[in-house]
């Protein structure tokens, strides 16, 4: 896949309701087997924001231009011009999650959001074929 990339994800999805039903299950199993009411709270807390997704559907989205590159997410916006990005970092995190930063002509560096970001290898081929230098870091803590 190459570039324009258009990704859109809501938080309303299949997997956050899998995780609820999951997570639901389990905790009716707790409650049926008797385990203390505080020990069953202090498990469903994380529910809590898999709960928030499906009740708020946030909506994110990131485009991918040959000029700009833009993102929306419940907590940001931003949008820029491809010729500021001086090069893309992608850690992959020990959760095996991918970070993506961006390190601007300027010197800055802005983190995307990873509620945005497509998967990472189509990210990474896009950038590429734009002629955006890619650094790949594998399992770093920072």
């Amino acid at each position: 896949m190459g570039v324009p990339i258009h990704y859109r994800r809501e938080g309303r999805n299949r997997r956050t309701f899998v995780a609820l039903a999951i997570a639901a299950l389990i905790l009716g199993f707790l409650y049926s087997i008797g385990t203390m009411t505080w020990i069953i709270i202090l498990l469903g807390l994380f529910a809590v924001p898999a709960f928030f997704d499906v009740m708020l559907n946030p909506v994110s989205t990131l485009d991918l231009t040959d000029e700009t590159l833009r993102w929306k997410s419940a907590t940001q916006t931003a949008e820029m011009r491809l010729n500021q990005i001086r090069q893309a970092r992608l850690d992959t995190r020990l959760d095996v999650s991918i970070r993506v930063t961006l390190t601007m002509v300027d010197g800055s560096k802005i983190r995307i959001p990873n509620d945005v970001l497509p998967h990472h290898k189509i990210f990474e081929a896009a950038l590429q074929e734009l002629n955006i230098p890619v650094e790949r870091h594998h399992f770093r803590v920072i």
